[in-house]
């Protein structure tokens, strides 16, 4: 018997992946986590806080998921693309155009709606106007006037885009460390090991906290990306780097260990097992946008059963409606805009829209 399909580059090259899966069920991970707070005001009865013992959420597993992938295809992307300006052209139109979509609705279709100020007094508030100022991705605003004031976690509208200025960012970094010719084996893996250590000693209460929280986990897929014909997809070291996984998570060092390990399982999901539900995933990539429109339909729900909800009611209730509204982003907004990308790009995945 067979344990080992080759090298992650073998698989790579075969463009048959779970990716895609890989992203959506991250998406959905993020959609139970926020069932919590949005539920109840807290996330410390959350199932993987408990099993962590407080160190991680599903959410930031969720995070953890996309921001791996991310540094991988990322990568991949710069290396394939004409020039820095189709590099970027092609990052904009990935996260900018369903992101105004979410943000118009939000402040034209459901803060009017739900908001407990009068119609008018909510058009003419600065507040109103200043929430739209997110589409920049820095000092983002989260709350709305009069909106969601009294659910359980209340005000905020999208907790959720707090991550996509990082991801912006590390874009960015990949470009510089491309142009400057850095984006080799040798200076990525010292940059990853560095940020590891580092991401170890830092306060969370710093400024610089989550730049390198979440650049621990890109660089790792970078790491992967550029290891990739050298990473061997072996059963037996899948099931060890679980194993290695939930020992470290009981010794306090779990974020430390998934950069590693969790990393690895990742790929091996990605490229080791065969393509699952192959038909569903090359229908399109729905995990963007059920990141982006998850949390204010959560809280909509919340809302609407005036915070007499469990977790698991708001998980339920709000997921069909996030797939639905996902599904539209990706056919009226998404695709068509991913469609403007280069033309003259070497390769493209299915579906893995890098």
């Amino acid at each position: 018997m067979n344990f080992s399909r080759g090298s992650i580059a073998e698989c790579f090259n075969a463009r048959e992946n779970n990716l895609d899966l890989l992203r959506l069920f991250a998406a959905i991970l993020v959609i139970f986590s926020h069932s919590f707070p949005l539920s109840l005001g807290s996330n410390a009865s959350e199932p993987f806080v408990l099993f962590t013992k407080g160190q991680e959420t599903f959410g930031g597993l969720g995070v953890s998921i996309f921001f791996v992938i991310s540094g991988f295809l990322i990568t991949y992307s710069f290396e394939r693309s004409a020039n820095v300006y189709a590099y970027m052209r092609n990052r904009i139109l990935r996260i900018y155009p369903a992101l105004l979509v979410v943000l118009l609705i939000s402040v034209f279709v459901l803060g009017p709606l739900v908001t407990s100020l009068s119609v008018k007094e909510y058009l003419m508030h600065p507040a109103t106007i200043k929430y739209l100022e997110s589409f920049m991705l820095i000092n983002m605003q989260y709350s709305l006037p009069g909106v969601f004031e009294n659910n359980p976690y209340p005000n905020a509208v999208n907790g959720s885009l707090w991550t996509l200025w990082y991801e912006m960012f590390f874009y960015m970094v990949v470009a510089i460390l491309g142009l400057t010719r850095l984006l080799k084996k040798h200076i990525i893996i010292p940059l990853f090991l560095a940020v590891l250590f580092i991401a170890e000693m830092i306060d969370p209460g710093m400024a610089i906290y989550h730049y390198i929280e979440l650049f621990k986990y890109f660089s790792a897929g970078m790491v992967v990306y550029l290891c990739k014909d050298k990473i061997k997809l072996n059963h037996f070291a899948a099931i060890a780097s679980l194993a290695i996984l939930c020992l470290f998570a009981g010794a306090g060092l779990y974020r430390f260990a998934f950069a590693l390990f969790g990393a690895y399982l990742i790929f091996y999901i990605g490229f080791g097992v065969p393509k699952l539900f192959k038909t569903f995933q090359e229908k399109g990539d729905f995990s963007y946008g059920m990141y982006i429109y998850a949390f204010p339909v959560q809280q909509t729900v919340a809302y609407l059963l005036e915070g007499n909800i469990t977790p698991i009611q708001n998980f339920v209730f709000a997921t069909p409606i996030i797939l639905g509204l996902s599904i539209l982003s990706w056919f009226l907004i998404e695709k068509k805009c991913l469609a403007l990308k280069n033309k003259n790009r070497i390769v493209v995945l299915p579906n893995n829209t890098v």
